[in-house]
């Protein structure tokens, strides 16, 4: 989620973000480290929309927070579960999802792309891989397993708890959503020169 102070500024997503294109450099961005999802996704952003603050990296999500709630840094993109906790505490505001659409873990919160963000999607996923090698009817077993408990309903509520929805894919899936964000943050990785520090 695309998150922001209490009092940023705009009574919208677009409005704030205007207001992002007009500072320049003068506004910064937090993220737990160089080469995060927090990092990667919001120089993402900044290549779709035009704004353009400066990275600030911090030990982990709660420094960022805690830094966004003092002022120090004006935005950053936090995992649903911790944005909304904050922003229900009033401590922060949240602008928008960072998925193709909305989601079911924040219904009420709009997406960026209804924000007028185009050509942006960003998720936080898991995946489990195994060697190159294992034969494909292992592969095949595995993912049906591992799908299926994923889908059940004690461990969907519980994950949806912490804050993650079940996709359960296939390893066809899963491969096409590596390529398919590989080509995306790759891109943004050589174009940006995001090296590790």
């Amino acid at each position: 989620m695309l998150a922001a102070p209490a009092n940023a500024p705009g009574s919208t997503t677009a409005e704030f973000l205007a207001a992002a294109r007009q500072s320049g450099t003068s506004w910064s961005y937090g993220s737990p480290g160089v080469g995060t999802v927090g990092h990667i996704g919001m120089e993402l952003l900044k290549a779709r929309t035009g704004i353009e603050p400066v990275h600030v990296p911090y030990p982990g999500y709660p420094q960022v927070v805690t830094a966004m709630i003092g002022g120090q840094i004006q935005l950053s993109m936090l995992p649903p579960g911790l944005a909304m906790a904050q922003a229900r505490a009033g401590k922060i505001r949240v602008l928008g999802v960072t998925s193709a659409g909305r989601s079911t873990l924040v219904p009420d919160v709009p997406s960026l792309a209804e924000a007028g963000v185009k050509d942006f999607q960003l998720e936080i996923w898991n995946g489990v891989a195994g060697p190159a090698s294992m034969p494909k009817t292992v592969v095949a077993r595995l993912s049906g397993l591992i799908s299926a408990i994923a889908r059940s309903p004690e461990v969907r509520q519980k994950l949806f708890q912490q804050g993650w929805q079940v996709a359960g894919t296939s390893a066809e899936g899963l491969a096409n959503r590596m390529r398919s964000d590989y080509a995306v943050l790759g891109k943004i990785i050589s174009d940006r020169a995001i090296k590790a520090e």
